[in-house]
């Protein structure tokens, strides 16, 4: 689960890259006992429904949630869309 949450925030597009070029490279002093990639794939299927579990969990527990991360949202969305109505705009002109 680990590493599929890594990879999510690595901003590689694809597992597969993420996993043979950065965590077989830069991470076997963290993972000793790494599988092959098609093995990882198997392993992934079963993680992917425990991470499901867990981020579900999570969602129910609002107290958890820092206020400011709140704040940060709105605001990126906000700017979102503004961005969109300038755009409208200006071909509207």
């Amino acid at each position: 689960m680990t590493l599929v949450i890594a990879f999510h925030k690595s901003g590689y597009r694809d597992f597969k890259t993420y996993y043979i070029h950065f965590i077989y490279r830069y991470l076997t002093n963290e993972f000793p006992e790494l599988f092959s990639y098609t093995q990882m794939r198997k392993l992934m299927q079963g993680v992917l429904v425990s991470l499901d579990s867990y981020l579900t969990h999570r969602q129910r527990l609002p107290s958890l949630i820092h206020p400011s991360y709140k704040l940060i949202t709105t605001y990126v969305f906000s700017d979102i869309k503004c961005l969109k109505v300038q755009r409208s705009e200006e071909k509207e002109l």
